[in-house]
């Protein structure tokens, strides 16, 4: 016998208007089961949605800061070292006297070879008509006309060689000193417009850095996508019990369980994922940028010695210029970084499989309870 105002399974619509009650279609188990499954489902898919949306902005800002914000800055800065040391280099060169036999020297052309390919990659990133492509147009020109000059300042150089004691050396010097006030004029030279290209890839990288999605905050938006799906679970639940006399619905419990592993499973790739962004932005990337400029300043302290100074032009002594192998830790650092930050974990294929199959759970849960009404 069915419990008072509990319409006994398998009962008809008629059974019931005998009684005298007619609820209506809201206030109806039928149509509460109606509306409970709906919710489930409607959370289901705002939970896809949410974690979709949350996963592809920090994916997307991660790949992009990788792939091209940060080398297009780091092959400005670079760039910019290389230059000022071949320019240091061509000066080692005539002091040292090697620029006898071997011109500007090997280490300038290293440099400039470098400086090229910086500039290529440049080119490569920046996007078409945008300001960093304008002004890589400047620099690149600018690079051809100091090239030139050093190949001039060369070959005076050798013909003031081939006079001997007729010759004062002072053509070539001229030459390589109008090279040099060509790259470091402050105003508009080849150095300050790298600098100026620099600048307008670190603005671009700092603000893709600093892009809403990489706020660890904004996982609190699934977060509570998530619980919201996990309380209407609960509430069916409940409802099923206080109206059935059931025990737990294994669907609905495994539903709870699902919605309870995505959620683990999202904190345990988004949140790293804004850390490591948040690392690489705050700590790798100033080591190593803070490295790059160090050694551009030695270099440029080194070059205006040799400008300025001729005693060494017997030994060719000098620090070396840039070394490479000192930025490789730091650059390992940042990259190791980024690559963490772009680590989806699988989230991409799961959140789609999990959302479905929390629907399907929910709906074979609650369905059973709807054909006990069909009459």
């Amino acid at each position: 016998m069915a419990a008072a105002g509990i319409p006994a399974p398998g009962v008809s619509g008629q059974a019931v208007a005998a009684s005298g009650v007619l609820p209506s279609p809201r206030q109806s188990t039928p149509g509460r089961l109606r509306r409970q499954l709906i919710v489930v489902l409607v959370t289901a898919v705002l939970l896809w949605v949410t974690a979709t949306i949350l996963l592809g902005g920090l994916d997307g800002t991660a790949v992009s800061v990788r792939g091209a914000a940060s080398p297009a800055f780091l092959n400005a800065i670079e760039a910019r070292a290389t230059v000022s040391d071949a320019d240091r280099a061509a000066w080692q060169s005539f002091r040292s006297g090697e620029a006898q036999l071997a011109g500007p020297g090997q280490v300038y052309q290293n440099d400039i070879t470098t400086a090229g390919q910086d500039l290529e990659r440049l080119a490569a990133l920046e996007p078409p008509g945008g300001a960093g492509s304008q002004q890589l147009q400047t620099v690149s020109g600018q690079l051809v006309n100091y090239q030139a000059l050093v190949e001039q300042a060369d070959a005076a150089n050798r013909a003031d060689i081939a006079l001997g004691s007729a010759s004062g050396h002072d053509l070539g010097y001229a030459y390589l000193t109008y090279a040099s006030n060509s790259m470091r004029d402050p105003q508009g030279g080849l150095l300050a417009s790298i600098d100026q290209l620099a600048a307008v890839d670190h603005h671009a990288l700092d603000r893709q850095m600093a892009s809403p999605w990489t706020d660890p905050a904004l996982f609190l938006t699934f977060a509570a996508a998530g619980l919201l799906g996990l309380g209407s679970i609960i509430a069916t639940q409940v409802f099923l019990r206080r109206r059935f006399r059931r025990a737990t619905s294994p669907p609905l419990l495994l539903a709870a369980a699902l919605i309870c592993g995505l959620l683990a499973w999202m904190a345990f790739v988004i949140l790293p994922a804004d850390a490591a962004l948040s690392a690489a932005r705050a700590t790798a990337l100033p080591r190593l940028t803070g490295i790059w400029q160090s050694q551009t300043r030695a270099v440029d302290a080194e070059a205006a010695l040799l400008r300025t100074n001729a005693a060494g032009n017997a030994s060719g002594a000098g620090s070396g210029g840039l070394s490479v192998t000192a930025t490789q830790p730091a650059s390992g650092t940042l990259d190791a970084h980024l690559v963490s930050a772009e680590n989806s974990g699988g989230l991409p294929i799961g959140i789609p499989g999990l959302a479905v199959l929390i629907a399907g759970l929910a709906y074979l849960g609650i369905r059973p309870r709807l054909n006990e009404y069909r009459g």
